[in-house]
């Protein structure tokens, strides 16, 4: 695999990088939760909400060479790492990324992280599967009722990637 890196979005690029986002995101989320609008109607109301409240996300992107691979959505809370949103192009998962991401977010978040919280679409088993793997367990679902919300303790997905 070509190198791997990671950053952090850049605010100055928003115009590029937000729409490169929003297709890894539609390519993953239209096979798992279709929402019925056509791809220009979900990336509209994507990018609406995205650049109304851009300045209060933690994002870091995802790269394989020069291409944006894939990103990861979060925000602190005490104790807690909330994952908002994780997606990773279908060409990349399955490989090192996902692994190599986690490992470089172990040395990033603050040390007092001692649980990881992300809601997790019914659909999406192959991601259910890996939280599970990772020691998350189910502890309620999303208002909608679409998502379950899955909770884990930081020290069981650390040992993963010592």
């Amino acid at each position: 695999m070509t190198e791997i890196s990671f950053c952090s979005f850049d605010y100055t690029k928003s115009d590029v990088l937000l729409p490169q986002m929003f297709e890894i995101l539609a390519t993953n989320m239209s096979k798992i939760a279709p929402t019925g609008n056509s791809y220009e109607q979900d990336k509209k109301i994507w990018l609406s909400y995205m650049e109304s409240d851009l300045k209060g996300k933690q994002i870091i992107l995802m790269y394989v060479g020069e291409v944006l691979a894939g990103y990861f959505q979060y925000s602190l809370q005490e104790n807690t790492a909330l994952v908002e949103e994780i997606e990773i192009s279908p060409e990349f998962q399955r490989t090192l990324l996902f692994y190599r991401f986690l490992k470089y977010m172990r040395t990033i978040l603050p040390k007092n992280i001692q649980y990881a919280e992300a809601y997790i679409n019914k659909g999406n088993t192959n991601s259910q599967r890996i939280a599970q793997k990772l020691g998350f367990k189910v502890v309620g679902e999303n208002p909608n009722g679409h998502s379950f919300r899955y909770r884990g303790e930081f020290a069981s997905i650390k040992k993963y990637f010592l």
